[in-house]
């Protein structure tokens, strides 16, 4: 396929919501940011000051091949959601990857002479877009910086959990059983996972509140605005069946969470929190053990942790995969 047989055209969140679905299923491994209730969620919040530049490449029979999800501020193009919010960005297309379609999309962002800058950020390492986006822009006559931008340790489930523990290092391992070997002598603990939307909607108050007093900078990330997106777009992907919102309970009182999306087989630990008072026992590290183990048992394969290199993904399994981003300049 060539990009003379290929048709670019700007489109609108109503209008591209059965395409949009259609290349979300054909994906070989989408994410829940990939999503369109994601983008609309994330606009309506935040994108007050930017221009919405949903691009859909199409084929001459009319079938969708790759949507981009932009959006611009003043001269310069990003995709849809800033690196606060959004761990990885990337367009939505079939699998493979055609260069014809970057090719496509490289040429109309070309052609947009208000265009000076394009930012494209927090791409995986295994995504074509990195070598076709690169060597399509060079050619349009661009300035390409590529550069890592993050780590994003993740890990292949086994089959069973005694096979993840006695894949752990062995001092990681032994650490571990320690630790729960603790918590189980201190008091009486058990974790439950919130899935529905109503279930979500009136415990995301208990997240927001364990995740502000973990840290300071968490505190200080949690604006109200945040906040208000947290609430919505757990509650949105509850109604996917897509949100895992997590609570580990000690002698009745929520200690510590974690807001998980499952997604294409994946379980993506988004956020967390503590109580700091707990931090003995350990309670936001074997919250997050407990939510491999539930993960492990319903049959997901991959856990990923998100981007950060905090030491506790490593201790747990973590293994890195790095995280890039792409300036294009003019």
């Amino acid at each position: 396929m060539s990009s003379s047989t290929v048709e670019i055209q700007h489109g609108t969140f109503l209008d591209l919501e059965v395409p949009w679905q259609k290349l979300l299923a054909d994906c070989d491994e989408p994410t829940f940011f990939d999503t369109m209730i994601w983008h609309k969620t994330w606009w309506k919040e935040f994108g007050n000051d930017a221009d919405l530049k949903l691009l859909i490449l199409r084929s001459l029979s009319n079938e969708p091949c790759l949507i981009a999800p932009l959006m611009m501020k003043k001269s310069e193009i990003s995709f849809i959601g800033g690196t606060d919010l959004v761990d990885y960005h990337d367009f939505l297309t079939q699998e493979p990857q055609q260069y014809e379609y970057i090719d496509a999309v490289v040429d109309r962002l070309t052609r947009m002479e208000s265009v000076n800058k394009i930012s494209l950020s927090s791409i995986p390492d295994n995504s074509p877009t990195i070598k076709h986006f690169r060597e399509s822009a060079e050619l349009h006559g661009w300035v390409i910086s590529v550069e890592q931008e993050d780590v994003a340790p993740r890990m292949q489930l086994p089959s069973s959990y005694e096979d993840y523990m006695s894949g752990l290092r062995k001092k990681d391992r032994h650490e571990l059983r320690r630790k729960l070997r603790r918590l189980q002598d201190s008091g009486e603990f058990s974790q439950i996972e919130l899935r529905s939307p109503e279930e979500v909607s009136i415990a995301m108050d208990d997240f927001i509140r364990l995740h502000r007093m973990s840290t300071s900078e968490k505190n200080e990330f949690m604006t109200f605005e945040r906040e208000q997106f947290f609430t919505k777009i757990a509650i949105e992907l509850a109604r996917e069946d897509m949100t895992r919102l997590t609570f580990l309970e000690f002698n009745g009182d929520r200690v510590a969470t974690s807001l998980s999306y499952v997604c294409g087989g994946v379980r993506y630990l988004y956020n967390s929190g503590y109580n700091p008072n707990m931090y003995r026992l350990s309670v936001g590290l074997l919250n997050h053990l407990m939510s491999i183990k539930s993960s492990i048992e319903t049959g997901i394969r991959v856990f990923d942790f998100m981007r950060g290199n905090e030491s506790y993904k490593y201790h747990l399994g973590g293994i890195d995969r790095k995280v890039f981003s792409i300036t294009a300049s003019r």
